[in-house]
């Protein structure tokens, strides 16, 4: 069979991704917290705001942005149903591998499908990942799952002036996987306490935490053009230095810290923001939106409104 080509400017494409944070609550009819958070979005929440933004989060967390596991959360707020529905997801996208990677590829997607899920946070490696393969080999099916949306690549960039993509290096990156509540379970993860005490456990989960802020960055950004994200990492034997995230504002490049925790040193973004000569940095944690000095924080479920650029002028 011919292949058959599509006519340039005859089509136009969007880039999807699992439903966001601000969707979810839209879709547990919660939009009032929805609107709180576009309206409101960087005034300290009261306790109880707060806790119940918290615990909507942690619900989340576990399900992820993939529709039918959230409609049947709504549904059934049963999670052995949710976890069944998650592996259905699963098994039928390793299904999907045979019909679209060549037949020796087969093997290096699907270790890579199941592996990403646990680097979060990491430089990626291949000589790190179990067996003896070699980037050769596996290189193609990394791109063929970035190609598909399935993995996203963080690449690292010097975060001297934008654009980002302008001073990255493309071997040097970070992987991200697509979706937080089906990472969770290829991970076979206890993701009860996200339900139970959502609160303690953002506090103590630092990469699922990472991943999602690095989903809810993806989610809410231009779905004309193919979102990319970067990190900053300065690698000195006395003085190594990592930024999760680095954000392009107003013409500077902002470098974004992810706390799971109440506590930190930031010691990296402070190594950023003097040698950049940057006026302030963004942090992500379990703790309200503050603001204090060079140091702008955020509460973890605040992102839409970061990307939304609601940041007050004074906090400039």
């Amino acid at each position: 069979m011919e292949s058959v080509g599509v006519s340039v400017g005859r089509v136009a494409s969007l880039y999807m991704y699992p439903m966001s944070l601000l969707e979810y609550l839209v879709a547990c009819d919660r939009k009032d917290m929805a609107v709180y958070l576009l309206n409101f979005p960087v005034l300290p929440a009261s306790k109880v705001v707060h806790e119940q933004l918290l615990s909507l989060t942690g619900e989340y967390l576990v399900m992820g942005g993939l529709p039918e596991v959230i409609h049947t959360w709504i549904r059934s707020k049963d999670l052995e149903q949710c976890s069944r529905t998650l592996d259905v997801i699963i098994t039928a996208y390793c299904q999907d591998f045979a019909k679209y990677s060549k037949r020796h590829q087969i093997k290096y997607v699907d270790l890579l499908f199941n592996e990403v899920p646990a680097l979060v946070g990491k430089k990626f490696k291949y000589n790190a990942l179990p067996g003896t393969w070699k980037a050769r080999e596996l290189a193609p099916a990394l791109e063929l799952l970035r190609k598909a949306s399935i993995v996203h690549k963080i690449n690292h960039s010097s975060g001297n002036n934008p654009p980002l993509k302008a001073e990255s290096n493309p071997d040097r990156f970070k992987t991200l996987f697509f979706d937080i509540g089906l990472s969770q379970r290829i991970l076979g993860a206890d993701v009860m306490p996200w339900l139970l005490n959502p609160v303690v456990n953002i506090n103590n989960s630092g990469t699922v935490v990472e991943a999602f802020i690095g989903q809810e960055l993806l989610a809410y950004s231009n779905p004309w053009t193919q979102a990319e994200l970067y990190y900053w990492h300065r690698e000195a034997r006395s003085s190594n230095a990592e930024v999760d995230y680095l954000l392009p504002i107003d013409g500077r490049i902002i470098p974004v810290e992810v706390k799971a925790g109440t506590t930190g040193a930031l010691r990296s973004m402070r190594v950023f923001l003097q040698e950049k000569s940057v006026p302030y940095g963004i942090r992500f944690s379990g703790n309200p939106s503050s603001q204090h000095e060079d140091l702008h924080s955020f509460a973890i479920y605040s992102v839409a409104s970061l990307q939304s650029r609601q940041i007050p002028r004074s906090w400039m």
